[in-house]
């Protein structure tokens, strides 16, 4: 199936997670050039849709996470020394499958959670400018 670049880019962990990082430079940058913190709420914002979007990550690919389950060599499916065992390589659903886990287990939360503080507590630096 082919990818088109935009779902390669939404999809892809570093280009997302550095967007968001960028985003938040921003925030900061235009609430230090403009005296008006309010642009780390704004861009607080798109770090959460970043998040968002990193969550939704096999459905945008139409992807489908599968349950941990110990085959007869002893280890996990997902584990590199089930295939050293067989003789195989680490096939290319397993790389995307870790990917994915990623997104979805920790990236895309810690995101959510970023963006959730950048854009609740972002205005509170305006009462430190005076």
């Amino acid at each position: 199936m082919k990818k088109s670049i935009l779902r390669s880019f939404i999809t892809n962990n570093s280009a997302m997670s550095w967007l968001s990082f960028v985003w938040l430079i921003c925030g900061v940058s235009m609430g230090v050039y403009h005296g008006d913190f309010y642009w780390i709420n704004r861009f607080g914002s798109l770090v959460i849709c970043s998040g968002i979007i990193l969550m939704a990550r096999p459905v945008i690919l139409g992807q489908r996470m599968y349950s941990e389950v110990i085959m007869a060599t002893g280890f996990s499916l997902f584990d590199d020394r089930h295939y050293d065992a067989i003789g195989e390589r680490v096939p290319e659903w397993l790389i995307q499958e870790r990917i994915t886990r990623i997104s979805v287990g920790w990236l895309g939360p810690v995101l959510l959670l970023v963006g959730t503080l950048a854009t609740g507590f972002g205005d509170l630096f305006n009462g430190l400018r005076g």
